[in-house]
């Protein structure tokens, strides 16, 4: 039914939204509380493992450009 792969991905990212989000509220940013926001719903909204993972890794990697 589920691809052990996609469940990775989806605990993978979510836990890495919630720090994003964490972290902004701490530091009062707006750009990683919308990189969390994206990272924890983006399983739900992606059609198969391979955007999964490459939305993903993306968005991941997107703080390091999002930061002031």
């Amino acid at each position: 039914m589920f691809d052990p792969y996609d469940i990775l991905a989806w605990v993978i990212f979510g836990s890495f939204g919630m720090v994003y989000v964490a972290y902004g509220k701490w530091k009062d940013l707006w750009q990683p509380k919308l990189l969390g926001f994206g990272l924890m719903f983006l399983p739900y909204f992606t059609p198969s493992g391979f955007w999964l993972w490459t939305v993903g890794v993306i968005l991941l990697f997107a703080i390091f450009i999002a930061r002031d």
